[in-house]
């Protein structure tokens, strides 16, 4: 009858076979670095264990012999007191007495003390006690007059095995005590005792400078080892060197020299070649459908996102972060019906496309965002095919935010409309202003003239008053479409919003608005023109504060999202109608009675000039909410640049 093997045979069994499933790279590079590792590790051990035990024994040397050394001064020190008291002490009670007072008021003890321990590293006190425990004298002044706590003798710790200390000093947080007594010959019982306090953790720091030495060298030898291990198996194995150049060529595209690399192989390695042959012809065509597929990405706005043919996502661009709320990596591999939901209407209309296989483009839908409000897209679903075969590799999803276009193009019609203006304005004003100085040149004669006629001073004065307001007019149209130098520095955005907040803070309080600042960041440093962007924020604040006939609050916060400072200026003011809000930047454009129309143009002026954008929402009746948004400063050095037109549509452009 056949006998079974033992449990111990079958396991060893087991492990064989393991071995001989490794590829005899694997092996040798195995054999190598486990060997090394071993011997690295054990002369790591021995090496480890020699330096502790030198260090620990030094430690106790040193705390043996600062404490014989503070014992010998302190005698000195009461020897010295007892000699020049007056009158001397008779007894024995009223020498420890005396010794007390020397102690705890002596502050030369205690500095003595101090420079002893600083000459030793792993001690944090030394302390004098008396009888009961209570700390006459100490290294560390806060120490003086409490009762000391017992703490494990360090003297005896060292007695205990190596491994042991050595663990509890690298894991625990601990403190040990030397003590000697100090007394009288006369005297059984020690009158004082000596207390050293050693702490593990300053034994931790003087023992890891060898303790990093050491695993640095074992980090040397593990390393060269494995630099030998690979050396040694490429010498050994040089036809599967060549099996993976021709992989890396596959993987590189360069098919042409993965054919010529393929040389006499043994039949191992032949039989690897001719599968490998077979998957180079795959790895062909997915690679030139890769090649067409990034080629689509890179042509196609929006957040765009693609999906295999079992309709779990393999591929997303960063816009789909912003838009769907949630990170990439959280989303790759899902399924469709994860990502939009079967029961929405978004998810519904992409399903039914694919699965009857009808594409659609800028379908608008509405995409609702947990923790967001609903945000308006258009969604586009495109199919990706083999056309030969018409074999489906996946499905592609461009989605693009409908409010993101139409502020883009809100701000480019507002360029546009500066652009023509400042067409306008910079030829006609000059044009104007050479006659209205003729004109009020003559009016001068005219009114020396007309001294006898008195009738007529009213109508000249009329006519006066009418040029000089045009020429302000007039100088308005060339000061608003003059080029600006801007004087940029490195300017903090919360402390600039502080000041206007406190500059209009009167203002504010006789229109019975509270004014909040809420800073989300302590400082937004930026690059920017201090005078012009503080001019630009106060016309904002301004414009909330005048826009609540009734009182209310003007909440102003500075945050920091996405790598940029967001300025917010929210008041409770009437709103700005829908049917007006393209128009509220234009210059001369007022809904204020008596207003100018100039304060928002100018700021949108000064915002594009700092290549940062301006944005609002309203509600009517509700409030208005002015968002400024700027780069951080990339350096701390003030800039020197010349600032262009605020209609200039290459500023525009390049707002985001």
């Amino acid at each position: 009858m056949r006998r079974s093997l033992p449990w111990r045979v079958w396991l060893r069994s087991a492990r064989q076979w393991r071995v001989r499933r490794m590829s005899l790279r694997n092996r040798l590079r195995f054999s190598i670095i486990s060997l090394v590792t071993v011997m690295v590790a054990i002369q790591f051990l021995a090496t480890l264990r020699v330096t502790a035990d030198a260090d620990f024994q030094d430690a106790l040397d040193r705390t043996q012999s600062i404490t014989t050394q503070v014992r010998s001064l302190v005698a000195d020190r009461l020897t010295q007191e007892i000699r020049r008291a007056t009158p001397p002490p008779t007894t024995i009670e009223e020498t420890i007495e005396l010794w007390t007072q020397v102690l705890e008021s002596d502050p030369t003890i205690s500095e003595l003390l101090e420079k002893l321990m600083g000459s030793y590293s792993v001690a944090v006190e030394i302390q004098v006690c008396d009888r009961v425990g209570r700390v006459l004298a100490s290294s560390s002044p806060a120490s003086s007059r409490l009762t000391y706590r017992s703490l494990p003798d360090f003297e005896q710790w060292n007695v205990r095995t190596l491994w042991s200390r050595l663990y509890e000093v690298l894991t625990e947080r601990r403190e040990y005590s030397s003590v000697i007594p100090l007394g009288i010959q006369s005297v059984e019982q020690p009158i004082f005792t000596i207390r050293v306090i050693i702490s593990s953790v300053l034994l931790r720091d003087a023992l890891a400078p060898q303790i990093n030495s050491l695993m640095n060298t074992s980090g040397l030898s593990l390393l060269a080892a494995i630099l030998l291990a690979v050396l040694f198996s490429n010498m050994v194995l040089r036809a599967l060197n060549r099996l993976a150049k021709r992989i890396d060529y596959l993987a590189s595209g360069d098919f042409a020299s993965a054919s010529e690399a393929q040389g006499r192989e043994s039949d191992e390695i032949a039989a690897v070649s001719s599968k490998l042959n077979l998957l180079s012809e795959q790895y062909r065509d997915a690679m030139q459908v890769r090649g067409n597929v990034d080629h689509l990405l890179r042509s196609i706005e929006g957040a765009v996102m693609m999906f295999d043919p079992d309709q779990r996502l393999v591929l997303a661009g960063r816009a789909a972060e912003r838009l769907l709320g949630r990170e990439r990596k959280n989303i790759i591999g899902k399924r469709l019906e994860e990502i939009f939901p079967s029961d929405d209407p978004l998810g519904a209309a992409i399903a039914g496309a694919m699965e009857r296989r009808t594409p659609f483009r800028d379908r608008p839908a509405l995409l609702e965002r947990p923790g967001g409000p609903p945000m308006r897209l258009l969604v586009s679903v495109e199919l990706l095919e083999n056309l030969p075969g018409l074999h489906q590799l996946g499905t592609l999803i461009t989605l693009r935010d409908v409010e993101s276009r139409r502020r883009l193009q809100s701000q480019i019609d507002i360029s546009t409309r500066l652009t023509a203006i400042n067409r306008l304005t910079g030829g006609v004003a000059h044009e104007i202003k050479n006659p209205l100085n003729a004109i009020a040149l003559h009016l001068e004669v005219l009114k020396a003239r007309l001294t006898e006629m008195p009738e007529a001073s009213p109508a000249v004065d009329v006519i006066e008053r009418e040029i000089g307001r045009l020429d302000r007019v007039v100088k308005t149209f060339l000061d608003f479409t003059r080029p600006v130098e801007l004087e940029m520095k490195a300017v903090d955005l919360v402390q600039l919003v502080r000041e206007v907040a406190e500059l209009v803070r009167p203002e504010a309080e006789k229109a019975e608005v509270a004014i909040e600042f809420q800073p989300a960041v302590p400082s937004a440093i930026i690059d920017a023109d201090q005078d012009l962007l503080k001019h630009a924020v106060l016309n904002v604040v301004m414009n909330g504060i005048e826009s609540m006939k009734a009182g209310g609050r003007l909440v102003i916060t500075v945050a920091n999202p996405d790598g940029e400072f967001e300025l917010v200026i929210s008041d409770e003011g009437a709103g700005i109608p829908p049917e007006v809000r393209d128009k509220i930047f234009n210059l001369y454009f007022t809904t204020k009675e008596g207003g100018s129309g100039i304060g928002l143009a100018m700021t949108f002026r000064v915002v594009h000039l700092h290549n940062a954008t301006i944005d609002f929402t309203s509600d009517v009746g509700q409030g208005t909410t002015f968002r400024l948004c700027f780069g951080a400063s990339e350096g701390s050095a003030p800039l020197d640049r010349k600032g262009s037109s605020a209609s200039d549509p290459t500023t525009v452009a390049r707002q985001r």
